[in-house]
């Protein structure tokens, strides 16, 4: 399984937030300086966490990002799903089933694939913004 750039992208800007928002708004281009990132691009990624709800944004002077609730309450499948990730190991399993296959109902791997996915799902869901701030410590 490959997680794509914009999945890291998002769980990058996502722990910078969290990082900073302690004065207010976190500027975009503050984020991207700090992660090294185009600001184009990272104001798409931010604009799909906002509509994930994982966000918020303020305009003006003064403005910038902030979370919408605590990080121990974001999980990091969250913010996956928010940057369009999808945890399938292989396109049979994912959003195009059937599209890549056309055994992919009678797959006898199947079961591994999708193992595969519920697997990377949990550990996912099981682990939080806050948690992964602390590895980052």
């Amino acid at each position: 399984m490959k997680i794509t750039t914009r999945a890291r992208y998002s769980l990058r800007a996502m722990i910078d937030i969290a990082l900073n928002e302690g004065s207010g708004p976190v500027p975009a281009s503050g984020i991207a300086q700090r992660q090294r990132l185009s600001r184009s691009y990272l104001e798409r990624i931010l604009k799909q966490l906002v509509t994930a709800g994982l966000a918020k944004s303020k305009k003006g002077p003064g403005g910038g990002y902030t979370l919408t609730r605590v990080p121990d309450k974001i999980s990091l499948e969250e913010i996956f799903r928010a940057s369009g990730e999808e945890l399938a190991a292989v396109p049979c399993i994912g959003k195009k089933c059937g599209d890549s296959c056309p055994l992919y109902k009678f797959c006898p791997a199947r079961p591994l694939w999708s193992g595969l996915e519920s697997t990377v799902e949990r550990y996912l869901k099981q682990h939080s913004l806050a948690e992964f701030l602390k590895w980052e410590s």
